[in-house]
């Protein structure tokens, strides 16, 4: 007798002709952590301050300062991965994340300190646009 076998299918959008999968809330967390492996410190510590309950837009103002850190730093690469990653969830995310992006991420942007223009500048277009909104 063979044993079902469960696999968690995640549903797909077509953009631009190519079948992505959608960034759901439960994933977002595993694809923060291939897309931007730097992002690890900011994750644990977002559970750690939120009694281990994902807390979608407070990480994504974690995201945006991490962002501007990096980019103070001169960790360039780290912070276009963020800045990939914060895009691919504004494109392939579901309702929830493509929300926290543009609330959390792309709206507060502005409000910290050691934000510039030549931070925006290495933003991708589509996050840019939403800016524009």
């Amino acid at each position: 007798m063979l044993t079902p076998l469960c696999v968690k299918v995640r549903p797909t959008v077509t953009f631009y002709g190519m079948l992505v999968v959608v960034i759901e809330r439960n994933d977002f967390v595993g694809e923060l952590r291939a897309a931007v492996p730097e992002a690890r410190g900011s994750v644990t510590e977002h559970f750690a301050d939120n009694e281990d309950e994902l807390l979608l837009h407070p990480l994504m103002s974690d995201l945006l300062r991490l962002t501007i850190v990096t980019f103070a730093d001169g960790r360039l690469d780290t912070t276009d991965q963020l800045l990939a990653f914060v895009d691919r969830c504004l494109r392939e995310g579901d309702e929830d994340v493509v929300n926290a992006v543009a609330v959390s991420f792309v709206e507060d942007f502005g409000a910290y300190a050691g934000e510039s223009d030549e931070l925006l500048d290495r933003w991708p277009p589509r996050l840019r646009a939403e800016l524009g909104r």
